[in-house]
């Protein structure tokens, strides 16, 4: 039996653009990427001068998936959360074109 809300879910990619020619930021683009399966990755929490915490979620999707160490990530229930690092792409030895894409994230709130 699979955890219902775990697997096939529909994330969204926000990539931030570049800036204008007089260096203002323009509109992030927004793609969906589709057939994840998201994982917990527990949190943990920092009470020194604030109280922070910080959440942890993997996300494991196709190889060929359009995201990069500078993407942020909204998941179905609405929470953004940033890419930690990049993202680590695992060809399979058996299928060409087949493979994962591990995604790290990271979330804080406080």
């Amino acid at each position: 039996m699979t955890p219902e809300g775990l697997i096939g879910q529909r994330l969204t990619i926000s990539r931030p653009a570049d800036t204008n020619r007089y260096g203002d930021p323009l509109p992030a683009t927004e793609h969906p990427l589709d057939d994840c399966v998201l994982a917990p990755g527990g949190s943990s929490e920092t009470t020194d001068r604030a109280d922070q915490v910080t959440a942890r979620m993997t996300v494991y999707t196709g190889l060929r998936a359009d995201v990069g160490p500078a993407d942020r990530v909204t998941l179905p229930d609405g929470t953004r959360w940033q890419v930690v690092g990049t993202p680590e792409r695992f060809p399979s030895p058996f299928a060409a074109d087949s493979g994962v894409c591990v995604i790290a994230l990271e979330r804080m709130t406080g």
